[in-house]
């Protein structure tokens, strides 16, 4: 056979409109998934499967944790003395010590944003500046790609995260008191909500994390990891790390199972972005929600907003997690169906289809 025919052959058929990207192109992909029952194996070109793309290097993305940990502490302490510095307009010792001082920074709004956003792009930066150095395309290593899930797959993974997100929280909250940490974060969040600024915090809450987050542990480490070591364990892993990451016990122990769920969209779908939505709705419902609920947990009156909200959450994220299972069927990688790639030593110089 012709090289020419052999590239055609090689080629996937379909191509996203969007995004330029084949549609069998899974940035999430393992090489434990790449087995077929067909007969008929292919000698492809060996920067295929270089050590990058056959995923097998982790030490990489263990560096980017800790890196981008070391650099989400020091930039949110140095954000705390920016912020005292913006609210007050003076930079002492003693009102970095006076928990009274820090309190009105956190009730300034500009000074909510310097807490909670530098922090937080500061975190994303090294595995952005990773993937810009891997030989794989940036946006391909970070899964930013179409996937080969269809639109209403992402808006019911949107709809559905809030729902697990909402079970967790009950589950963890029925055996686990609230921490002084989360009372004082709902405190902040209440505060600034009454008060009219209640859109502008849940889309910073929402799309901050989001964005953030999900490039580093769904999109940076994750990839990597299912590449090396399967879906079960990588986004296990990923998923402990990113709960780790909020170091809090109880909220811990509540965004874990958040990380799994958000972990298999973006792996099932082959894309980031699904899991991207899951998290931005699940935040926005999560700050609309501790916004509404009453200080004084009597009060039937003020609960029934959340009452209201809550039900709603629950079935819509029961109709999106029946939508999630489907598009996971109807819709499954399309690699697994491509013939197993011949080891890069059995490789020739001119690609033949040996059957």
């Amino acid at each position: 056979m012709s090289n020419d025919s052999f590239r055609d052959a090689e080629q996937p058929a379909d191509h996203s409109p969007e995004w330029g990207e084949p549609l069998s192109t899974n940035p999430y992909r393992s090489p434990l998934d790449s087995a077929s029952t067909d007969q008929h194996t292919i000698a492809i070109e060996p920067e295929v499967l270089t050590e990058e793309s056959g995923g097998r290097r982790v030490w990489s993305s263990v560096l980017v944790v800790f890196a981008s940990l070391a650099v989400f502490l020091v930039t949110s302490g140095v954000m705390a003395a920016v912020s005292v510095y913006v609210v007050h307009g003076e930079l002492t010792l003693r009102l970095l010590r006076d928990p009274a001082a820090m309190e009105k920074v956190t009730q300034s709004r500009i000074g909510l944003v310097i807490l909670v956003v530098i922090p937080q792009l500061a975190m994303v930066t090294p595995s952005i500046l990773a993937a810009l150095l891997s030989p794989v395309r940036t946006r391909r290593r970070l899964g930013l790609v179409r996937g080969h899930w269809p639109l209403w797959g992402w808006v019911a993974a949107a709809f559905a995260t809030p729902l697990v997100g909402l079970i967790s929280s009950v589950v963890v909250g029925s055996f686990m008191q609230e921490s002084d940490s989360l009372k004082t974060m709902s405190s902040v969040f209440r505060g600034h909500g009454t008060t009219g600024f209640l859109i502008p915090l849940a889309l910073m809450i929402g799309a901050t994390p989001a964005i953030c987050e999900e490039l580093l542990f769904r999109g940076y480490v994750q990839t990597r990891l299912v590449k090396a070591w399967g879906p079960g364990v990588g986004i296990f892993i990923a998923s402990v790390l990113f709960a780790v990451f909020h170091i809090d016990l109880v909220h811990v122990i509540a965004v874990l199972p958040l990380g799994l769920f958000l972990g298999f969209v973006a792996w099932r779908s082959g894309s980031l972005l699904p899991a991207m939505a899951g998290h931005f709705v699940n935040n926005v419902f999560s700050v609309v929600a501790v916004v509404l609920a009453p200080e004084d947990q009597n009060d039937i009156t003020l609960a029934m907003p959340v009452a209201i909200m809550s039900l709603s959450i629950m079935a819509l994220g029961f109709l999106g997690t029946l939508a999630v299972i489907a598009a996971s069927i109807a819709y499954p990688d399309p690699n697994k169906n491509l013939p197993t790639p011949l080891p890069i030593a059995d490789a020739t110089d001119d690609p033949v289809i040996h059957t």
